[in-house]
């Protein structure tokens, strides 16, 4: 196989774009290996990756019952580097195999080269005041949070092909599923994004903020303590460091601070509007228009608009 081939994998087919993006970003052909149903295999090969489907998870089975079947796809591929959606599940994932095939694991990366000696990655440390630079000899597990990767346009459709070996249930049974409460949602994808941090007081703030989102065709955003400290939206709302990043055309920071921890998350973002009372805010030098207002005056007016 080509030493520029990149396998990729995820708990969700909408991830694939974004890591077959990558994959042709670092110079590299994606083979998508998946776990799940052939509707979405065929999804994913619209992206322009090789789809290499090991069948679909067996009735109480868990999605971390995938690593033998992907490892020994991997094995036979021989993939210059292994790019993963970071959730819970892959997470797990990522590190069997790491343990199977001999190979390093690096979480939350930022931004990756790869070359003929291995690949070298960046990632935050230190609630994202600095940047720790690793390098990788060989095959490495890069995982990787949404909106990392720019979406591009796939060069031609690729082809679905079943592999010889499928998932098999390993000793941990499910017995029962309960429908999660919490929202999912694809804040990369989102053209303006409205976001929420500390200075927006209270939950019935977070209602007005919704609404002008709503009228502005955007999607709701927080900063890490909306999600886990007040629990007002759901933590994959959360933009940051260890949350979601963003490259929209819009920004609107509502009462956000504008910390590092949270502009790594939307530093990107093409036009920046904030609001917030205190004119020494950090966000207020970052951003392309800053209006120092009260936000219980100020979001009223913008939810009328």
């Amino acid at each position: 196989m080509s030493d520029k081939t990149i396998a990729v994998f995820a708990d969700t087919a909408e991830a694939y774009e974004g890591l077959c993006s990558g994959a042709r970003a670092l110079g590299g052909d994606p083979i998508a290996l998946w776990a799940g149903g052939e509707a979405e295999a065929k999804r994913i090969a619209a992206w322009g990756a090789r789809v290499v489907y090991v069948g679909e998870i067996p009735e109480g089975a868990l999605y971390e019952d995938c690593a033998l079947a992907f490892q020994q796809v991997i094995e036979a591929e021989r993939p210059a580097l292994v790019l993963a959606c970071a959730s819970k599940r892959t997470q797990c994932v990522a590190g069997r195999l790491a343990v199977r095939l001999g190979a390093p694991v690096v979480s939350d990366a930022s931004r990756m080269a790869l070359d003929d000696d291995g690949v070298e990655t960046a990632r935050l440390v230190y609630g994202g005041a600095a940047e720790r630079v690793e390098r990788s000899r060989g095959m490495a597990i890069v995982l990787v949070g949404s909106g990392v990767f720019e979406i591009d346009e796939a060069p031609a459709p690729g082809a679905v092909e079943r592999a010889e070996v499928s998932v098999e249930p390993g000793p941990i049974k499910v017995v029962e599923r309960c429908k999660r409460q919490e929202e999912t949602v694809d804040l990369g994808a989102a053209k303006v994004v409205v976001c929420v941090g500390r200075g927006i007081q209270n939950e019935r703030n977070v209602d007005a903020a919704r609404r002008f989102a709503s009228r502005v065709g955007g999607e709701m955003a927080c900063t890490r303590p909306i999600a886990e400290g007040e629990g007002w939206m759901a933590r994959s709302r959360y933009l940051g460091v260890s949350g979601a990043v963003v490259r929209p055309d819009v920004y609107v920071g509502l009462g956000v601070s504008g910390q590092v921890q949270h502009t790594v998350g939307m530093a990107e973002s093409q036009f920046v509007v904030a609001v917030n009372k205190d004119k020494s805010a950090p966000i207020m030098k970052q951003c392309d228009l800053g209006l120092v207002a009260d936000l219980e005056k100020a979001l009223p007016v913008l939810a009328s608009l």
